[in-house]
């Protein structure tokens, strides 16, 4: 592996040890990346910090560097973020030009987003800190303003799940941005993917399957180039990290590279992405680690809670939505107060991370046509003649269908 911060090539070694990662400088154990040259010990999460980064806080871009002898030195050290010491023998972000200096979470949780959107309009909150009010995000044309203004049945153009506030909204269209996926970095990097993977806005009226979780989405992907693969938002930062902690399992679990499919525990499905426990045979696929906590079911009054464990002893065990059996080893989502459960996904929808309902324009026809999940009689697409079954472009005005696979190949899009 190459790591722009360090002037040598680290290997990954295969043993599990103690050690101590020269670049965050705490101690772990694990499986880290070496340099054999001159004894520079890392954690693999820590090869995708950013060697360049541009805070809210400076003015200046702050540099990665792992050496003291690349700044200015002096009586004492304490990070102009959180204020606390800083130990200059381990990473940080520096500003040679204002001797300044950071820890590195601290640059990270400051990093400006101005190569993902222009600020418009800033505020100050109550305790002092700056707040993009306004923006204008490179995926859409229209200005967002922040707002806590909660919304039914509208999900995030960016993650596409369903929007939580704080909130981008656009006031000329039905444009929904979280606030965490405004911020989100143009690149990212993960342990399996060394590339820089280019975060892109989906085209109107496309989906595309997540190389890792194998969902259809229509929001915000981080591209691959080289083997032309995308990831979703949730799972692109769930990978970002060798190392995740989940409420359903007790201990933490580590990001598996074996190269073959293997078994999730929590629904019995086969993947090549799973992380796996190293205390107990347990594991866990990408589509299940990104399951939402929490969720609503169309008007059910209650919200449901993702449950790992049996919630009775009566050894029966149904779905209250589908009226099908479950598998009581499998995890499901429960509404504690009326005692229902359900299957992950019937409650969630057979599309978690596409929405519906958008309109767009296209040269195949004069009108404005919506992307429709499905209809009921199935009618002709007006261009290859086959049923319109799911993921259909309609025109309100008139009665004309297509699918939007055959509006993507022949057409331009505005």
């Amino acid at each position: 592996m190459d790591a722009g911060f360090h002037p040598h090539p680290l290997t990954l070694f295969w043993k599990w040890i103690t050690f101590t990662c020269d670049l965050c400088g705490k101690e772990d154990k694990g499986t880290p990346y070496l340099c054999h040259l001159c004894d520079f010990w890392i954690h693999g999460r820590c090869s995708i910090y950013p060697q360049r980064v541009k805070i809210t806080h400076h003015e200046h871009i702050l540099h990665l560097t792992h050496s003291s002898l690349k700044f200015h030195q002096s009586n004492s050290r304490f990070c102009q973020i959180c204020v606390e010491k800083l130990d200059t023998h381990f990473g940080l972000y520096y500003c040679s030009r204002c001797d300044y200096v950071a820890h590195l979470d601290c640059g990270m949780t400051l990093i400006d987003s101005a190569a993902a959107y222009e600020v418009k309009n800033i505020e100050v909150g109550v305790d002092g800190t700056e707040i993009a009010t306004e923006i204008k995000h490179f995926s859409h044309e229209h200005d967002l303003k922040l707002t806590d203004e909660v919304l039914n049945d509208q999900k995030c153009n960016g993650c596409a799940r369903p929007l939580l506030v704080p909130f981008y909204s656009c006031s000329q269209c039905a444009f929904f941005l979280h606030k965490s996926c405004a911020n989100l970095p143009k690149t990212m990097r993960n342990r399996l993917i060394l590339d820089p993977l280019i975060l892109i806005p989906t085209k109107p009226g496309e989906i595309f399957q997540c190389a890792a979780c194998k969902r259809g989405c229509n929001g915000f992907s981080y591209h691959w180039e080289e083997l032309d693969l995308n990831l979703d938002v949730q799972c692109t930062l769930t990978l970002a990290s060798d190392i995740l902690n989940h409420k359903g399992h007790e201990h933490r679990l580590i990001l598996s590279t074996t190269g073959y499919e293997q078994t999730c525990t929590s629904c019995n499905s086969e993947s090549l992405f799973m992380f796996r426990c190293t205390i107990c045979e347990f594991a866990l696929d990408v589509k299940c680690a990104t399951l939402p906590y929490t969720t609503r079911y169309k008007q059910h009054e209650h919200p449901f809670t993702l449950c790992y464990t049996v919630e009775d002893d009566s050894n029966e065990y149904y779905c209250d939505i589908c009226e099908e059996e479950r598998d009581p080893k499998h995890w499901f989502y429960y509404c504690k107060n009326c005692t229902y459960p359900a299957h992950p996904n019937c409650i969630l929808g057979k599309y978690t991370n596409i929405w519906f309902g958008d309109t767009y324009k296209f040269d195949c026809h004069p009108h404005k046509l919506t992307f429709i999940e499905e209809t009921k009689d199935s009618p002709k697409c007006h261009d290859c003649g086959d049923p319109c079954k799911e993921f259909i472009l309609q025109c309100v005005q008139c009665d004309f269908y297509i699918h939007d696979k055959c509006v993507r190949s022949k057409e331009e899009w505005f």
